[in-house]
């Protein structure tokens, strides 16, 4: 069962973070909600946590890492989580330390001389060193962040280069739908879809979420026709899901000409409880809508927050970089149509080496026709 992190007050005020499991985001808020506590803030996603439901249970992770731990790592760069993992390293071990230090310092006082167990000891001090930083440098989630990096800038051959080293450690349906989304987009879209049919009717991976990962298929292989109905499909095999409604939505604003039926999918959304990253993506959208509308200054407005709450959490996560830069572009088109020309193109120059890794021809033409 997928879990879910949240942070909530219960009945006598104490503010904390729990794991929840859940079947869905909805039922882990309710399930909270009907104990007492207020304030609750969901700090996952139903992508996320059904993701991390492909991994095998660790119950190393729960025994060592807190729910507000997992809140924290989520978000931190390859330095950060070093230093996080550093202290969590020293924490655990803070009473055999004081205890090996204590034992140097006596040694030292009777004799002045350092021996061969103080030189040990030292080894000892040190090794939390070298293991965090292997762990926040070298292990698969580096790879696999690695991976991600070069699938959001479009360099496929670098993604299928990088599968091989973190097959074992990344779940196969993960890396397969990475993998197949590749191979289509360096011209092999048959084969990429044999690579997917392989969990069409995987009793692990949610039907949704199968749908979803194929309609990057279409979307690389520019057959938006088919990427709105693999995201309709999607919705509709889970309608009360906030991922799958607001992706749906998004598919229709960029490809299919429904504003209506995306605006009522964006307000359903709303009306249900979402992750804080949701929160923000739904920004993103209605930016988008309001755009297609020719409502620019509310579009203008809903791509600033957008980025403002972006921003800080974007270094650490490759695919919130590609959000940045695709919520850059949509404000810099905003920002043409406005008339504000100069403000806009400079927007755009940060956004365009994306656009042109991605192929992103949509955006690039609907921008030169803002500025023509």
């Amino acid at each position: 069962m997928p879990i879910y992190l949240l942070t909530a007050t219960d009945e006598k005020g104490k503010r904390d973070t729990h794991r929840v499991d859940a079947e869905n985001s909805q039922d882990a808020y309710q399930q909270y909600e009907s104990q007492g506590f207020t304030d609750i803030v969901l700090h996952s996603d139903d992508a996320a946590a059904a993701a991390s439901a492909l991994f095998p249970p660790n119950p190393d992770v729960e025994e060592h890492f807190t729910a507000a731990d997992m809140v924290e790592l989520q978000f931190l760069t390859s330095f950060q989580f070093f230093l996080f993992m550093l202290r969590k390293a020293y924490w655990q071990m803070r009473w055999f330390l004081i205890i090996i230090i204590g034992v140097s310092v006596y040694r030292w006082m009777r004799t002045h001389e350092v021996s061969e167990i103080d030189y040990l000891i030292f080894v000892c001090l040190g090794l939390p060193i070298v293991i965090s930083f292997w762990v926040a440098y070298f292990s698969p989630r580096q790879k696999y962040d690695k991976m991600l990096h070069a699938f959001s800038w479009g360099r496929w051959q670098e993604v299928l280069d990088q599968v091989p080293r973190l097959r074992g450690k990344i779940p196969d349906f993960e890396l397969t739908g990475r993998e197949a989304v590749a191979v289509a987009a360096l011209g092999n879209f048959d084969q990429a879809l044999e690579m997917m049919d392989h969990f069409v009717d995987s009793p692990e991976v949610p039907r949704w979420m199968y749908l979803g990962r194929l309609s990057e298929l279409y979307e690389v292989a520019k057959d938006y026709d088919q990427v709105v109905e693999c995201l309709r499909l999607s919705y509709e095999d889970a309608p009360e899901n906030p991922t799958v409604v607001i992706d749906y939505a998004y598919g229709l604003l960029k490809y299919g000409n429904d504003n209506s039926l995306a605006n009522k999918l964006l307000e359903d959304a709303e009306q249900q409880h979402m992750g804080e990253l949701i929160e923000l993506l739904i920004l993103y959208f209605k930016g988008i809508f309001e755009l297609n509308l020719g409502n620019l200054r509310v579009a203008e407005s809903h791509f600033l927050k957008c980025q403002t709450g972006l921003l800080p959490i974007a270094p650490s996560q490759p695919l919130l970089q590609l959000f940045v830069d695709l919520n850059r572009a949509y404000l810099a088109i905003t920002l043409a149509k406005i008339g504000e020309r100069e403000q806009a193109e400079e927007i755009y120059q940060l956004a365009l080496p994306r656009l042109k890794a991605l192929d992103s021809e949509l955006i690039m033409n609907r921008y030169a026709e803002a500025i023509a």
